[in-house]
């Protein structure tokens, strides 16, 4: 999904979270994208200058200086929100999502990203019980390729949803590891971070 550049009103940041780097962009609506770039730093800063066609700066990791008030604040909560969920201490994120920002136009993407974000924290779905769930049978297949492009993972997640023979699709170690954190944090009696604090 594509992200206009240097777009009134659109605010991009680099988190820095124990699940890795990522880039997130909001606007005054919602979260519109949420990139992880892995461990290797290098490049990242090229890659927000893309985004919004500015020059990257070396003083701190927020690229836009003139955020608009209300997506600093969904940047704010995006990366408080993931801090506590890869601290254990976080089942739901809060965060609105801007749909058309994100480049969710069709009714049936909205209903089945509204339905993963219902799985409970810790249990998984199948492509094909969210495809009932949003109200089209029988469209598993697209649902699956939904969670291939989700635009804003984590907020939306995918790594809960899972192929009918148990089958993790894309990224399986690692969405795999997701769930087994967090059913580490349902049976435990205190928050438990991530194993040795990444993923």
């Amino acid at each position: 999904m594509t992200s206009p550049r240097g777009t009134a009103g659109r605010s991009v940041r680099v988190l820095d979270t124990a699940a890795g780097r990522m880039i997130v962009e909001a606007t005054p609506q919602g979260l519109a994208r949420l990139d992880q770039v892995g461990p290797d730093p290098s490049g990242v800063d090229g890659d927000v200058a893309s985004w919004l066609a500015v020059e990257p700066s070396d003083d701190d990791d927020e690229v836009n200086r003139s955020e608009p008030g209300a997506a600093a604040e969904h940047l704010d909560r995006v990366a408080d929100q993931l801090e506590a969920y890869c601290a254990g201490r976080l089942r739901e994120f809060t965060v609105p999502v801007d749909w058309a920002a994100a480049g969710v136009h069709d009714e049936f993407s909205r209903e089945a990203y509204r339905e993963i974000q219902h799985i409970p924290y810790g249990e998984t779905s199948t492509y094909g019980q969210v495809s009932v769930d949003a109200g089209r049978p029988r469209n598993a297949r697209r649902v699956g390729r939904l969670c291939t492009l989700v635009p804003v993972p984590f907020v939306i997640p995918v790594h809960r949803v899972i192929r009918a023979d148990g089958g993790m699709g894309n990224c399986p170690e690692y969405r795999l590891r997701l769930l087994e954190h967090e059913r580490r944090n349902l049976t435990a009696a205190a928050p438990v971070p991530f194993p040795g604090g990444a993923i």
